[in-house]
């Protein structure tokens, strides 16, 4: 019992310090050697545990971040908070956007780990959108595909990018005022895309 116990330890304190690495380096750029050392272990129990980088990588998703991203989760009672509640969670775990960042830099279009079961979640949160459409919210003539699109954008751009959010608005998008600012506009945009049944 005392080895299964130590084994989870060691798997949870691995998958810690290669969340972080991934965060700040990406695929590409995150070391085994470098995971092991901030988790204190060999590479070879990173390589017994996990089967490699590819097998971490996906694990870290999956175990770390997916919490984060939980598509199953139900819409905000009030719709017009869609874009706003979306960026306030987002806003929460900087390091998944870090990690999402970093993943699109080192994608190059191949297919990325866990694709299926990511692609799938997307898909219900997106079929969440479209059922609110048939009920009039958005209107049906959008494409609730690139309805759920331009969420993701709004509630993630301004932090993956903050240096540009700081040019923009003269704030970084980690500043407490700023998120205050941009949650209040969201709720706006909100209003006008989900506060009205379409007529």
């Amino acid at each position: 019992m005392g080895k299964l116990r130590d084994g989870r330890r060691t798997r949870r304190r691995i998958l810690a310090a290669a969340g972080k690495e991934f965060s700040e380096r990406g695929f590409d750029g995150a070391r085994i050697a470098e995971i092991a050392r901030r988790a204190h272990v060999s590479k070879q129990l990173v390589h017994h545990h996990f089967r490699g980088k590819e097998g971490l990588f996906r694990q870290v998703h999956d175990l770390k971040f997916r919490p984060t991203v939980q598509w199953e989760e139900t819409l905000p009672r009030n719709p017009a908070e869609i874009i706003a509640e979306r960026f306030r969670k987002r806003a929460r775990d900087v390091d998944y956007i870090r990690f999402l960042t970093w993943e699109a830099a080192s994608a190059r279009n191949r297919a990325i780990p866990g694709e299926e079961e990511r692609q799938r979640r997307i898909a219900q949160y997106g079929n969440a959108i479209r059922l609110m459409q048939a009920d009039g919210l958005p209107p049906a003539r959008m494409d609730h595909k690139l309805v759920q699109l331009a969420i993701l954008s709004l509630a993630t751009y301004p932090i993956a990018f903050t240096q540009i959010t700081r040019l923009v608005t003269g704030r970084s998008g980690t500043d407490p005022k700023f998120q205050r600012e941009w949650a209040r506009f969201l709720r706006k945009i909100g209003a006008r895309l989900f506060g009205s049944k379409a007529r």
